[in-house]
């Protein structure tokens, strides 16, 4: 059976008029409706709990700027509150993140007021700010990125990195494990379009990045190697090859190591294999070759 189509109420689209003719269309249907409309619950709870965190740090801001009796408090303000407040999850590290996303997205207010937000188009003249050149619209921060994910960009404290990994993330997809290890290898940096913020702007209106489309710069920090480092064809194939050798070591089943480089005679010519293993079990020779010509 085909996919089925949610709408936003977490109903399957034409649902009324979907024929089910079989016992196991039936079953099928089940099935899917339960891991669809599960899969919109989650998205919906990521978007609300965005949402009250917005607001938690609209509160304590609005409080920090007119409150009556913030004196009384000053910078131990929210680790009073976080003792105050009997609920679970709201603690002073959660907190401090929700007064920094409202102060690091000031337009998400305008759009949970009256519903639209600036873009980059509201901020053509000359005088347009870096950050009100590279924004995101508030609905796609709600919608298309979870609280989690926001934290980690908020650890960037550069607006147009802000900008390049949300936008990256949205199209790509990333879970907050691989955003958090493209942060902190530095991709915005490592790309260059840091030290280009006029190429920033003028790939995002044709498909946001295609310069990354095919991933470049490669970053090998499980090599060893350091972000900064230059690195040469012969170090990175050496490192791969390490890489592998151990790899290959660490599965046992009778994996012995052989050689490295090895000399081979193939049809009159020689050849030189990258990694050599002899296998106990299989009774052969296990030859791994790093190549993208000819093999």
């Amino acid at each position: 059976m085909e996919k089925m189509h949610i709408s936003q109420y977490g109903l399957p689209v034409n649902w009324e008029k979907k024929e089910i003719n079989s016992f196991s269309e039936l079953s099928v249907a089940i099935e899917q409706i339960h891991s669809e409309s599960q899969y919109s619950a989650l998205k919906a709870i990521n978007r609300y709990a965005t949402v009250r965190n917005y607001l938690i740090g609209f509160y304590i801001v609005e409080y920090e700027q007119k409150g009556s009796d913030r004196a009384t408090y000053g910078e131990r303000l929210l680790k009073k509150l976080s003792d105050n407040i009997n609920v679970k999850g709201i603690n002073e590290t959660l907190l401090k993140n929700c007064r920094r996303f409202y102060l690091f997205y000031p337009h998400i207010k305008q759009y949970l007021t009256n519903g639209i937000s600036p873009t980059t188009s509201d901020f053509s003249g000359k005088s347009a700010t870096p950050s009100h050149q590279f924004i995101n619209t508030a609905s796609d921060i709600i919608n298309k990125l979870s609280f989690s994910h926001i934290r980690e960009i908020m650890t960037v404290n550069d607006s147009l990195g802000r900008f390049f990994y949300e936008t990256e993330c949205m199209k790509c997809a990333w879970s907050v494990k691989e955003l958090r290890r493209q942060i902190s290898t530095n991709l915005y940096f490592r790309s260059g379009i840091s030290k280009k913020p006029e190429l920033l702007l003028s790939q995002t209106v044709q498909n946001h990045f295609p310069t990354l489309s095919i991933k470049d710069p490669f970053s090998f920090e499980f090599l060893g190697f350091d972000s900064k480092d230059f690195i040469s064809e012969t170090d990175l194939e050496s490192a791969l090859i390490t890489h592998l050798q151990d790899f290959i070591l660490e599965l046992g089943g009778g994996f012995c190591f052989e050689a490295r480089q090895k000399r081979m005679i193939i049809d009159d010519e020689y050849y030189y294999a990258d990694l050599v293993f002899y296998n106990r079990v299989l009774h052969c020779n296990v030859i791994i070759e790093l190549k993208n010509d000819e093999f």
